[in-house]
């Protein structure tokens, strides 16, 4: 473990300035590959491990150079450091605090999955996107309330029992579009997985369809295929995920919030207020949304989002940089 591993020739001659690095021995690199690595990251390779060496190396030359010239002591450099070193001592922050608070209990589990129940409906869905009448040459732009009577006659014909693929298509030709209508078939939701205005599907039951929702692009019903309760051993691996972001995002929150930043206006010019929400509007050819259907599994492996996880040491040409500072 004393044996060097890094050796830089020439390095801090004729008389070296204090700080100076020559070598590094086989615990001192190993030490530093392990502050710089996520605990949850396999074991680098010996390619890896070799080619970071190859890169710090240089580090070590050029900031041995700069000591030499005596920069670690510019008063620019100085404060440079300063702020990397918050950076450091925050992402240091981040990492225990994902360590410490992101373990559910079982318990914490349970209550979470009994005080959201209604987050645990599943209903099996179709839809129908009735694309808006744009205008053309062909076909005129229908008034308000002739595009509303026809509608509301598609989702009449479809609670008479009409197919709803049919239906669609039909619409899609009344509306002058000619791409390929989407399937209506949109499988099993759960709630947010839809635009919040559609979320009222979630309290239908089985065989209902729903009153027109619409957006600037079409108009959507739904009907309601089935509904079934996703039990808690099926829910576990999603609440898990969602726990660990909270207690650790809870954790982050208190510690900011004891303290309140306030900035001059004088000097930095007023606050300005965050710009219009632009309206959703569902691309059908895109595919299911993010979250669509049954959740995926909850990767144990990676930081919980609301903390940073540590970057790995950089295996290329770049020094490593400084940690970024965590969400805010």
């Amino acid at each position: 473990m004393t044996e060097p591993v890094l050796t830089l020739k020439g390095a801090c001659q004729p008389t070296p300035p204090p700080g100076c690095v020559s070598s590094l021995t086989r615990e001192q690199f190993e030490k530093l590959i392990k502050a710089l690595s996520p605990p949850d990251r396999p074991p680098m390779s010996p390619d890896v491990m070799r080619s970071f060496a190859t890169q710090y190396a240089k580090l070590l030359t050029f900031a041995d150079t700069a000591r030499a010239m005596g920069m670690e002591n510019d008063p620019q450099v100085q404060q440079i450091m300063q702020f990397a070193k918050n950076q450091i001592l925050t992402e240091a922050l981040n990492r225990r605090i994902t360590e410490e608070y992101s373990h559910p209990t079982d318990q914490q589990i349970e209550d979470y999955y009994k005080q959201n129940s209604k987050k645990y409906v599943e209903v099996t869905l179709q839809r129908i996107i009735l694309p808006r009448n744009q205008g053309s040459t062909e076909k005129p732009k229908p008034s308000e309330a002739d595009e509303k009577a026809y509608i509301d006659k598609i989702r009449a014909r479809w609670v008479a029992g009409e197919d709803p693929e049919k239906l669609e298509k039909e619409a899609a030709e009344q509306a002058g579009v000619k791409t390929p209508p989407a399937n209506v078939n949109i499988g099993p939701r759960r709630p947010g997985t839809l635009p919040e205005a559609h979320e009222a599907v979630f309290e239908m039951k089985p065989g209902e369809v729903s009153q027109p929702f619409s957006d600037p692009a079409s108009f959507y019903i739904y009907k309601v295929v089935s509904v079934r309760t996703v039990p808690l051993s099926e829910a576990k691996a999603t609440i898990t995920s969602t726990l660990q972001r909270q207690l650790v995002a809870d954790k982050i929150q208190q510690i900011q919030s004891s303290v309140t930043p306030v900035l001059n206006d004088a000097y930095f010019g007023p606050e300005k207020p965050p710009g219009p929400v632009q309206p959703r509007i569902i691309n059908p050819r895109r595919g299911m949304p993010p979250g669509a259907g049954a959740p995926p599994p909850a990767n144990p492996g990676a930081p919980p989002p609301g903390a940073v996880a540590p970057p790995p040491p950089n295996p290329g040409n770049a020094p490593p940089q400084n940690p970024p500072t965590p969400p805010q």
